[in-house]
Formats: structure tokens, sequence, C-alpha cells
């Protein structure tokens, strides 16, 4: 097989948790984070995505109530919860606390984002005949984004956890579509009645009765934010399919018994299968190629997108919602019913989903680049797309070029720059060349200025290190010089076109990719890292008692290591199979020496020579560091093999003199050894999800290649 690296694939393992997830909340203030410690599923103001924060005020990790309280099931009434990173074991019945301020700042970030400043303005003027079309169009305009996310969950439908939430959403929908007909019927009679009614349905107040929950929008604000958190979940369930299944057995049996059952290898077969799985016709369409749509407010990126569904009408349900005011709330997903084709091969085809992400208010700028909830390239980080489109009207700001930048550079995407609304600098320079009207010339008229004000449009438009792509793609052209235009000049839609469908084959097998080491990350994370994977209780123990001698907690803490790569599977047969892989990894990023003979790398981590074990706990002794893996190795191997008696005895054989011990010191030596080995838990479920990153490389190359030659 060839070989594969991981330094050149699109998700390096870091990204699993990127340095941009990270934020400050002012300049003096400690690190918080966007996305759970243990699941990595982002937060939310969803009960079960609630930010809670480790008590430990120098961690600042955050876990979501969902992981949480899956953590105090499984621990009952005698253990204690311990920090994933600080290592902080908490007081008995102690669990992270909720960040009362974090929350306050999601609700203030989700009312910026689903505009409800403004709906609470329509909610409390006075209406009259004449300004009641706003109040119509803000009611519509919600009710067709309630029915786009229902659209894009029931794609999913076979999933028993969405049932109720899709059917309140119906019904939501369903009182919205009434208050918007009755307003029409009869306005005069309906306006104040509408309004106060519009209110209620997006305002239910909330059970726990906070208040950010009950303000204007809170109800509509938590529905839409529970289906955006399912669409994501059923992502992985429906692509994932054999992954999914393993995680949810492994889960049920932690939460019923001691007994730890994950094994990677397990999951690195259920992960080839569900990728081998992506290239059969029948599950072809699942994952898809998304090609995000991003730019400021009121640009035309809804009517770009729609031109790109190819939609005519857009009184059509399944449109994107256009007006001339904020349109969009959120990302909305529209799969794209023909699939794009390759212009170079038109049999090679791959199915696209488009999104309308929402767009960015000009007076609000993306300062220093922050990656922080309510920031714009926060939005363009968690639509999550192969693709983005940069749609713009006017000459591009620095701010813009920053989001290329970071599309290109951070994300590791394709950045389309598409100049929207030519048709308006169109219609102005043809009138300054010919002194007439549009609509008024004849065709040869036209035909003899077109070609050249098209050529100083793309002068006047032109980026050194893009192309830019001009569209007119106007469902409601200004004018009728622009309605004639429209009609005979596309510009370059065609082109554009044909440009995403060269770039979404390979997009689509970079999304595969992208999903499966999420898929395993998540595994990993939820099944293997915060999976009780041995009794760190009973290791303490035994590290206080090995500290009656000189370093002799160190024994029990190599057995612990072991315990911990054959619970998980480590084994030969294992190793073997990542072997046949070639599999390459940046240099020096493994953290333990586990699967080093697995990978190619071009440096490791330094490491100290193999000597004896007297020489070891001298040179220890003398820096007064910790043992490295590589010293204990020495006579651990010898301890396995030997019988209980036998290892105290080899233990005590270690010590040049006897030594009293007291109990605070063995009582320090337990503590430390705990900290140790869940540190070691948490270094090697990092390795194994680097190390699937070129794993997920090769195994989509293999697919990928086989396709090919069958077609």
């Amino acid at each position: 097989m060839g070989n594969f690296t991981a330094k050149n694939s699109r998700h390096d393992p870091a990204e699993i948790e990127p340095a941009s997830n990270r934020r400050r909340t002012s300049s003096n203030t400690k690190h918080m984070y966007n996305s759970c410690t243990m699941c990595l599923c982002s937060f939310g103001i969803q009960e079960e995505r609630i930010p809670l924060e480790c008590i430990n005020s120098k961690c600042a990790r955050l876990y979501c109530s969902q992981c949480v309280k899956f953590v105090q099931m499984h621990n009952g009434t005698t253990k204690r919860f311990r920090c994933m990173y600080c290592l902080l074991e908490y007081p008995l019945q102690k669990i992270p606390e909720e960040n009362q301020t974090l929350i306050k700042q999601l609700w203030n970030s989700m009312s910026i984002k689903y505009g409800i400043r403004y709906t609470s303005h329509l909610l409390n003027k006075q209406l009259t005949e004449n300004n009641m079309i706003d109040l119509w169009c803000d009611i519509e305009c919600r009710r067709r984004h309630l029915i786009n996310l229902i659209s894009t969950l029931e794609r999913f439908s076979r999933w028993a956890q969405i049932h109720q939430i899709t059917n309140d959403t119906h019904i939501m929908a369903e009182k919205l579509l009434d208050i918007a007909t009755r307003m029409k019927e009869n306005p005069t009679e309906n306006m104040h009645r509408c309004q106060s009614e519009y209110k209620e349905v997006i305002s239910m107040s909330d059970q726990n009765n906070n208040q950010e929950s009950n303000e204007i929008g809170s109800c509509y604000i938590r529905t839409c934010e529970h289906l955006l958190g399912d669409i994501s979940d059923t992502e992985f369930y429906r692509a994932f399919t054999n992954t999914h299944a393993k995680m949810i057995e492994w889960n049920s049996a932690l939460a019923s018994s001691d007994q730890f059952q994950p094994q990677v290898a397990d999951l690195f077969t259920a992960i080839e299968t569900d990728l081998e799985e992506q290239w059969v016709n029948h599950r072809h369409g699942i994952v898809r190629a998304k090609i995000g749509i991003i730019g400021y407010t009121c640009v035309g990126k809804s009517t770009i997108l729609n031109r790109l569904l190819g939609i005519e009408d857009l009184a059509n349900e399944i449109s994107s919602p256009v007006r001339s005011i904020k349109s969009t709330y959120y990302q909305l997903q529209f799969d794209r019913k023909e699939p794009l084709k390759s212009p170079n091969n038109l049999l090679k085809t791959t199915a696209v989903t488009l999104v309308d992400i929402q767009g960015h208010d000009k007076d609000v700028p993306t300062v220093d680049n922050q990656i922080t909830p309510g920031n714009y390239l926060d939005e363009i980080r968690k639509a999550d797309c192969d693709i983005y489109v940069l749609v713009f009207d006017e000459k591009l700001r620095y701010e813009q070029h920053g989001w290329i930048t970071y599309i290109e550079e951070t994300l590791k995407r394709q950045c389309i720059l598409v100049r929207s609304k030519i048709d308006i600098d169109f219609l102005a320079k043809y009138r300054e060349r010919s002194g007439l009207f549009y609509g008024s010339s004849t065709v040869a008229e036209r035909n003899y200025h077109t070609s050249a004000i098209l050529e100083q449009l793309r002068f006047d438009n032109q980026m050194e290190s893009h192309r830019i792509y001009l569209t007119a793609a106007d469902f409601m052209p200004a004018s009728s010089d622009a309605e004639t235009l429209l009609k005979t000049l596309s510009f370059d839609m065609k082109i554009l076109i044909d440009e995403l469908g060269h770039l979404a084959c390979d997009a689509r097998n970079r999304r595969i990719h992208s999903l499966a080491v999420r898929a395993i990350a998540r595994v990993i994370n939820v099944c293997f890292r915060r999976g009780y994977v041995l009794n760190v209780f009973n290791y303490k123990i035994g590290a206080g008692l090995a500290a009656i001698v000189p370093f002799g907690d160190q024994l029990p803490r190599y057995l612990a290591r072991d315990h911990i790569r054959q619970a998980f599977g480590i084994t030969k047969d294992f190793r073997q199979y990542l072997v046949q892989f070639r599999l390459s990894i940046d240099d020096g990023c493994l953290q333990t020496s586990t699967l080093e003979n697995c990978v190619t790398a071009t440096m490791m981590k330094t490491r100290g020579k193999n000597g004896s074990l007297g020489a070891a706990v001298g040179g220890a002794f003398m820096a007064g560091a910790p043992f490295s893996d590589d010293i204990i190795r020495v006579a651990a191997p010898t301890a396995v093999a030997l019988t209980g008696g036998a290892r105290i005895a080899l233990t005590a054989s270690t010590a040049v003199v006897g030594v009293v011990i007291s109990a605070a010191v063995c009582a320090w030596s337990a503590v430390n050894s705990g900290k140790h080995i869940f540190s070691y838990v948490n270094r090697l479920c990092d390795d194994l999800i680097l190390v699937s990153n070129p794993l997920v490389t090769a195994l989509i190359d293999i697919n990928s290649r086989k396709d090919d030659q069958a077609s």
C-alpha cells in the first residue's frame, strides 16, 4: 500500500479541539472553550448543551451537561468526578458548575444571531396598514426557516429521538402560517391580535423561569438550536451507522457494568466498513459536498443560492428567504436535486448541499479575527462547509480579506469569490457609452457595447490571487432595463456552476475524511477517554503501598499503563493492522511510545536511553523528576511475569537502604500516581486520534481508486 501522512490532510487531529475554539473573555481572564472537553460538541442554550465549568479556577475546561450527567450516572454515589485535563478529583457529589456569565453570553449572541431586536421592535410598535407588511414578512421568514429545518432533519427520520422535536416544530410552523394567513385576509381586524399571538408563539415561557429564556423569541431560538444540533448529530448517525452502533453498544455497557468493552480494533474495523459503504450506489448521496454562501447582509447571497438550486419561483417552499433586510438567521441547508457535473468528465457527478449562512452586519466588525460566539468567523467555522462562496456587491473590504485568509489558511477550504448585482454596474456603463437606456436600444447596439463593458467590469473587479465571477441573479429586477438585460445575459453563472462541479468531487472526499475523523474522535472521547478504563482508586492504593520503598510507586504505574493498553485492545495484531498502511505523522507528535513502531515519523520526542533500573533510579533521584516509560520498562516486564509475592520481593530489592516513609508521603504518592494514570489515558487517546487521521486518508484513497476503476 502507499504511504499516507497526516501532515497534508485536511483535518489535523490537533484540530479536533483547535486553538481557534479557545477564546478569552477579556485580556486579563482565563481561556474559555466553545466545545465540550469530552464529546467535542458545541455548547448551546439547550439543556443538554449548557456549559459546566471545572471548579478549578486555573483550569477553565468546560463540559456539556449531557456528559456530566453520564459520568454522574456511572459514578453512582461512591465515585468522584475527575476533570480530564487538570486531573482535579472533586469532592464527593460535587460536579462542574454552570457558568451563568457564559450562559448569558450565549443567550445574548443567540438574540443577535436570530434578529430578535428587529422582531421585538415590530412587536412593540403601533401597527398600521402601511407598516404591517413588515411584521408579515418577519413571520413568513421565520416560518420558512422552520420548514427548512424540518425538511433537513426528516431526511434522517428513521432516528426515533428526533420525532418529538419535529412534531413541536410542525406545530409552531402551522401556528405561524395561520397568523400570516389571517393577517393577509383581514389586516385591519386581525392586526393587533396577530401581533400578540406571534409574540406568544415564539416566546413561550421556559419551565426554569430563567429571565433570558422568557424573553421575546426564546422559544423560537430554543427550537431552532435543538433542531440544528439534531441535524449535526444525525449526519454522523446516518453516514457512519456501524461506528454509531458501536458507540451505543459501548455506552450501554459502561452505564450498566464495570466491565470495559470498547476495543480500538473494533472501532477501526467499523469505520473501515462505513467508509467502504460511502461508495455504494444507494448510499452515495448520504455524505454530500457542502457549499456555503457567505457575505454581508443584503448583498444577494440567498438569491445566488436559489439560482444555484435551479429555483425560478421564490414562492417555492424550498427556496431560501429573500428580502431587503436580514433574511437568514442561521445556516439553512438545501439539497440540490441535480448533482453537479465535472466539466472535465460529465460522467463524474457529485451530490451537493448548498448552505445559506447568515449574513454579517457591516457595522459589526470581526474584531482582531477572534473566533468567539456571535463573531462571523465563528459562524463560518460552525457552518462546516467544504467550499465557501463569498458574495459581495462592492469592492472587498479589509475584513472580507480576513475571511478569505481564515477559510483558506485556517480551515483549509476553497473560497470562491462572486461579485453580485453586476447588472447595476453594467447598465450604468451602458448608458455612459451609448447614451441610451438598455431597454430602448436595438439588438445590434447592445451587441456592439456588451463585450467592451464586460471587459471593463472584469478589470474593475479583478483580484491577483483569485478569479472573481460576475453574477446578476436577481429575482426581482430593479428596473425594466434590468429585466430585459437578465433575459439575455447570465454573466458568469454557468461558469460558476462548472467550477463548483469541478471542485465538488474532491470536496466530498475531504468531507468524508473530516466526518470520519470526527466520528473516531467522538467515540474515543465518549467511550474510551470518558469510560472508566480501570479502577484508578485501586492503583492509587497500590502506588501508596509501593511508596514504602524509593520510587516503588513506578511499578503500579507501569502495570496501570499496561492494563490500559490491554483494555483498549492495543495488541500485536492491532499494531500490524496499522503497519500495513505505511502511515506517516508530523514529527514528534506522539505523546506515548505505544504506537511509535506503527507509523513513520522523521523525529520522535526526545527519549532517554534504556539502562539498568539502578542507574535510572539514581538519575531520576538526582534530577528530582518522575520516571519515563523507558525507565520503568527495564524492570516491569519481569514484574508482570512474577507471582504476587515475587513482585513484592522485586520491589523491595530495588531499595538500597531502608527508608521509613510517613503516611503523608504514601498518600502523596497515591494521588500523584492516580494523576499520572489518568494523564496517560488522555495522552494515549490523543495518539489514537492522531493516527486515525492518516488511516482515514488511506482508506478513502483505496475506496476512491476502486470506484474509479469500476467506472
